[in-house]
């Protein structure tokens, strides 16, 4: 591999200017420039960033955990990270812990989990990482992070109990509120909503949400339609069937998967949904474009959580303080046929 001595010798320049050139500081005619970055092109030129580490103490890079890379919503935020990486000139490693492929159903509260996360922290440290963001597989509360508190930590998609860890998160209850309001302005009050377990921050934040738009069209509350679930399409196809026995005319479902249950349901039972059972999900997984009929859903700003969240340590790093140590971003409604938008020239 070529060496900056190389590309001097071989440009006719001193080894100062061709180092000026290859870290991307000023100073240098733009046509020496130039043939520098062409001659260490030819020469397969890589700099060391190891020995980069050690002059500026800093590595350029930073570490990417996930719990689950698997999980719908952690490819997406991955990509936003890299994407704030790649515009300010950083590289990036990825961990990924494996929870729901080491333990069926996620992340546990335990020592094992904690173990297991603060060895790849520490894997992580050892390769020099300026700083770590960490990817829940859902929004809720990791393990602490003190004992790392000289390392700078960014959560993304579920919040740290130390407080001084900045979060990046979706309005899940503003959403809810939002996507119940597109059922309602169908001029129906027989509205219900199919919820996934009642342990989950998601949950419990949609169903406030969910709340919140009967009030404010001045609906009743009826706990008679409202069903607890799970995230599953099993979920959809058993409590739709109750809710719509109950005599609901449209249903919020509290993610994507239970919404096709309902869907199978209807389509199985003679009931159009779109016409005869309004419906809306959550999540914008590609099932809710393949489904028949399409599904209205409400699409997460993972890339933008990802860009956000990457932006924020690299703003850290740089000394820059953080405004917030909690940022919420708003999610879009996506209506497709399963709210009667069987037309896309319908506003």
């Amino acid at each position: 591999m070529a060496t900056i001595r190389e590309i001097s010798e071989k440009a006719g320049v001193s080894i100062a200017t061709v180092s000026k050139v290859l870290n991307g500081k000023s100073g240098v005619k733009q046509e020496t420039a130039h043939e520098i970055l062409a001659i260490a092109d030819s020469l397969n030129y890589r700099p060391n960033l190891n020995a980069r580490f050690l002059k500026s103490g800093r590595s350029q890079t930073l570490g990417i955990i996930t719990e689950d890379l698997t999980v719908f919503n952690s490819p997406e935020i991955v990509d936003g990270i890299a994407v704030a990486c790649e515009e300010r000139g950083y590289h990036y490693i990825l961990g990924n812990l494996r929870f729901y492929k080491r333990y069926g159903n996620g992340p546990r509260n335990d020592s094992e989990t904690a173990r297991l996360l603060l060895t790849t922290i520490n894997d992580m440290l050892s390769k020099q990482v300026d700083g770590i963001v960490y990817i829940g597989c859902h929004s809720h509360v990791v393990v602490s992070l003190m004992d790392y508190a000289d390392v700078p930590f960014v959560c993304a998609y579920c919040t740290s109990s130390d407080p001084n860890v900045p979060s990046v998160l979706y309005d899940d209850r503003t959403a809810a509120c939002q996507a119940t309001k597109v059922l309602v302005k169908k001029e129906l009050r027989e509205v219900g909503m199919i919820t996934g377990p009642m342990d989950s921050i998601h949950s419990i934040n949609r169903l406030y949400g969910f709340q919140d738009a009967l009030f404010q069209a001045g609906i009743p509350y009826n706990p008679r339609f409202t069903l607890n679930g799970d995230w599953d399409r099993e979920s959809g196809y058993k409590l739709g069937a109750k809710l719509i026995a109950s005599g609901v005319k449209a249903i919020f479902a509290h993610n994507d998967l239970i919404a096709t249950g309902v869907i199978d349901w209807c389509n199985q039972n003679g009931i159009i949904v779109g016409k005869d059972l309004y419906l809306i999900g959550f999540d914008n997984r590609e099932i809710s474009t393949v489904s028949k009929p399409t599904l209205s859903t409400v699409a997460l700003p993972l890339m933008e959580i990802g860009l956000t969240a990457g932006n924020i340590m690299l703003d850290t790093l740089s000394g820059k303080k953080t405004t917030s140590h909690s940022v919420l971003l708003g999610c879009n409604i996506i209506e497709r046929e399963s709210t009667g938008r069987f037309s896309t020239n319908e506003h």
